[in-house]
């Protein structure tokens, strides 16, 4: 009784260490919920050890009670016969065996006793045990659901976004960069052209003017 009582300190002592270190490595889980299976089975050993202890007391209890029955058979039948020697000592032997089987009874009686206390204990051990298997497997689960949260966070961050939007201002300035080279550009080409027309206007001024002066001059002559 006193290993189970054992068993069931240490195995509540277990259930403390993993619920105050829930945010510990997953093999801490893993080493109490098998640390756990292992008391447990030994647990059972122990009360099934109790269980045939008591079955034992319970055939020795009713050896006795049949040894005894026989001895008063024959007592009576010696007596039937007249040996009363005979008699004396089938008598002495069948209060030996009740005697035997009385110490039996109250064995029995105190080991039954021991056998339901281990069964309630086992009982508690048990459900601790099973309680415990339901929450590390419901905080496995919780440690998958949050890994997978953090992940989803990390790819949709604020840092992310705020990557884009960065490459997004750098892009656009870039291009208001690139739109002011090409307007400047556009500029120079207009006046390039502004003053090659302007040339070619004047080149072809001097060209009506001097045709003009032969025509006028010829006119003369004739």
């Amino acid at each position: 009784m006193k290993r189970i009582k054992g068993i069931s300190e240490q195995v509540r002592e277990s259930i403390t260490q993993f619920l105050e270190a829930v945010e510990g490595p997953e093999s801490f889980l893993n080493a109490a919920i098998h640390d756990m299976k292992k008391r447990l089975a030994e647990a059972k050993e122990l009360v099934a050890t109790a269980i045939a202890e008591e079955q034992r007391l319970k055939r020795a209890y009713q050896e006795a009670v049949d040894a005894a029955k026989v001895w008063d058979t024959k007592a009576d039948t010696a007596e039937q016969e007249g040996n009363q020697a005979r008699v004396s000592e089938a008598r002495q032997r069948t209060q030996q065996y009740m005697t035997r089987a009385d110490g039996y009874k109250h064995q029995i009686d105190a080991q039954a006793a021991v056998v339901a206390r281990l069964k309630s204990a086992l009982h508690e051990f048990y459900q601790q045990f099973r309680d415990a298997a339901e929450q590390a497997e419901e905080l496995r689960q919780r440690q998958k659901q949050a890994e997978t949260h953090t992940e989803l966070y990390q790819v949709l961050s604020d840092e992310v976004a705020n990557g884009v939007s960065e490459a997004l201002e750098r892009m656009e300035q870039k291009l208001k960069t690139t739109e002011a080279k090409a307007k400047n550009l556009e500029g120079k080409s207009r006046q390039t052209i502004t003053r090659t027309e302007m040339t070619e206007d004047s080149l072809n001024l001097d060209q009506v003017l001097a045709e003009l002066k032969d025509d006028v001059l010829g006119s003369g002559r004739k």
